[in-house]
């Protein structure tokens, strides 16, 4: 449970993101403290499970009218895109206004859409639009024109010159090593790190919702080999086969094979 507390002219308040059991959809709750008890006074199902990132809760007087607003912000993550979802409750007129952020993965910052609920853009809404502007602007995915995104273009780099291996129409595909946006995608991670493999002098990462990178630890060099079609499809094993390494999809079970000598991915070992 998640919980916020205010204190305006007329009481004191409670705000409670809650679920009844593990996974569940969360519900919020605005409670008002009567004698010694609080009591609720409003709450919401919000179909969310909200388990993907923490959400944020606080309960806010933005307009001074001592009926407090209840803001809640979570995330949702999906194959491709996720969302960024900021929602505030006015309890003086029970209304709910709502902005959201799409992302798109492997994208720029500067491709995200932002969307504001047409009620927050009414005149007599400008202080809660501006509450809400300013949470969405400082967020992450907010978009920048100008943002650098250096992991974002080490995956374009590898998939728009080697990505054809993962469309099933070829069985080799001769490659250069992408160097890694940072070293540290090479370093172990045991959040992140789904696989490890040393051979041959360098040792071979597999990631978390990302790819397979190869560290040269003589020349401290860290670079990407391969990227999955679908980052749900992450590798889970490394091992060594003919002298190629065999890296497991996962999802599918499916193998496919670097060989670290020609530099050459494969769907099956050359013969």
């Amino acid at each position: 449970m998640l919980t916020a507390s205010l204190t305006t002219r007329t009481g004191d308040y409670l705000a409670a993101l809650s679920r009844t059991y593990a996974g569940g959809d969360v519900k919020v709750t605005l409670l008002k403290k009567v004698g010694s008890i609080y009591v609720s006074t409003w709450s919401m199902d919000t179909e969310q499970t909200m388990d993907q990132s923490p959400p944020s809760l606080s309960l806010v007087d933005l307009n001074k009218d001592g009926s407090p607003e209840v803001y809640w912000n979570h995330v949702s993550y999906g194959v491709s895109v996720g969302g960024h979802y900021f929602t505030l409750y006015d309890s003086a007129r029970k209304r709910l206004y709502s902005s959201a952020i799409t992302e798109f993965y492997g994208g720029r910052r500067g491709d995200s859409i932002v969307e504001y609920a047409p009620a927050l853009l009414e005149p007599a809404n400008a202080t809660f639009l501006s509450f809400i502007v300013g949470k969405v602007e400082k967020d992450d995915a907010f978009p920048q024109a100008n943002a650098k995104d250096p992991y974002g273009d080490m995956i374009r780099a590898w998939t728009g010159k080697y990505g054809v291996i993962n469309s099933g129409r070829v069985n080799f595909v001769a490659i250069k090593p992408v160097p890694a946006s940072t070293t540290s995608l090479c370093n172990k991670d045991p959040g992140f790190e789904t696989a490890r493999l040393t051979a041959g002098g360098l040792t071979y990462v597999a990631r978390h919702k990302d790819g397979v990178y190869v560290l040269d630890p003589k020349k401290k060099t860290c670079a990407l080999i391969y990227f999955p079609e679908d980052v749900y499809q992450w590798v889970d094993q490394l091992k060594v086969v003919e002298g190629w390494i065999a890296m497991r999809n996962r999802t599918t079970g499916k193998y496919l094979y670097f060989d670290p000598k020609d530099m050459v991915l494969g769907t099956q070992i050359a013969r």
